[in-house]
């Protein structure tokens, strides 16, 4: 058996292809770019208002600025373009990124009963389940496509 090749069923370690898998999950964020994408921009505009920008312009510009580079990755993943797995891999890594510390941030605040900010009270649960299994699914997504790599598996499934 080949060390080098990666198209065998199985290699010497018992790793097996998972091209087929893989594809089906790169398939999965293909679309959740569109649903998370829509989430920041749609979720932060009814949660804040337009007229937050003139609060706090920089946490309004990190989600939208988020959700359209989620959905400017899925469009180039849809048209295979070579630049495609790169853009995604860095869509999702920016959105982990942005989301760690409004996440962390809120948990901690509840775990010490403490407000730290006006707009974030420490008592709103539902907020940091939201926050929480948005961060779980671009950690998810970010490893997943960062481990594609492969414009062949890009495109939606027709």
């Amino acid at each position: 058996m080949n060390m080098q090749s990666n198209t065998h069923a199985e290699g010497p370690i018992g790793f097996r292809d998972t091209s087929k898998s893989h594809g089906m999950a790169m398939n999965i964020i293909y679309h959740l770019s569109y649903v998370v994408g829509l989430f920041f921009i749609i979720g932060e505009t009814v949660k804040r208002g337009p007229g937050y920008f003139a609060i706090n312009a920089t946490t309004m510009f990190e989600d939208y600025f988020g959700g359209a580079v989620l959905i400017a990755a899925a469009l180039f993943w849809h048209r295979r373009h070579s630049l495609a797995p790169k853009l995604m891999s860095a869509a999702w890594a920016y959105s982990l990124g942005g989301l760690f510390v409004p996440f962390f941030a809120h948990l901690e605040a509840a775990l010490r009963g403490y407000t730290m900010r006006p707009d974030q009270p420490y008592q709103d649960t539902a907020s940091i389940v939201i926050k929480g299994v948005l961060w779980l699914i671009c950690l998810v997504c970010a490893y997943v496509s960062l481990r594609s790599g492969n414009v062949s598996t890009a495109g939606a499934r027709r």
